[in-house]
């Protein structure tokens, strides 16, 4: 029996939402932050966690388990040797949701789901020893300037076109009696 057990449906049937909630996932991982509706974050962020948890095991059986969610070879190496050390200290809590302002079309709260320990880029420093290659100069692009047109001062209305022409002869042609 489902005595109290609720999922977050998100209006779709069980195959869709299940899609829907691997893309979600696939997507946090690739760029560390997603931005879509609080629903959809509340119920990827289990998903989430669930998969990382599995990276941190690194075993055979969780590789396999992973994938299955995954659905992508380099996403799950990725997982397991990029995103899943960065948690190795921390037990839960791989995720977090912030609240974002509602949207504007249908006035659906809107969530940024990121992961809590995100990768740090960091520049190298060129050695001292060997001269730094000159970054590659730009190519310069000499704006030339518009000719300007010579504006035409006339006291004369536009003619009208299209609909107002038209409308114009018809209430000529009416006035006739």
């Amino acid at each position: 029996m489902r005595h109290n057990r609720q999922t977050h449906r998100l209006g779709r049937n069980p195959k869709e939402r299940q899609a829907l909630l691997e893309n979600l996932v696939s997507s946090l991982l690739v760029r560390q932050a997603i931005k879509t509706t609080l629903q959809k974050a509340k119920a990827a962020q289990r998903l989430a966690d669930r998969v990382i948890s599995l990276g941190k095991k690194e075993t055979l059986a969780a590789r396999r388990q992973a994938f299955a969610y995954l659905q992508d070879h380099q996403l799950t190496s990725k997982l397991f040797k990029e995103v899943a050390p960065r948690f190795k200290n921390r037990n839960g809590g791989y995720t977090r949701i912030l609240r974002l302002d509602r949207r504007k079309g249908d006035g659906a709260t809107l969530a940024l789901l990121e992961l809590t320990e995100k990768e740090i880029l960091v520049k190298e420093a060129p050695k001292k020893g060997k001269k730094a290659a000159s970054p590659p100069v730009p190519e310069t692009h000499e704006h030339k300037e518009m000719p300007k047109r010579p504006e035409a001062k006339s006291d004369k209305p536009k003619p009208k076109t299209g609909f107002f022409k038209n409308l114009s002869r018809f209430f000529k042609n009416k006035g006739g009696g």
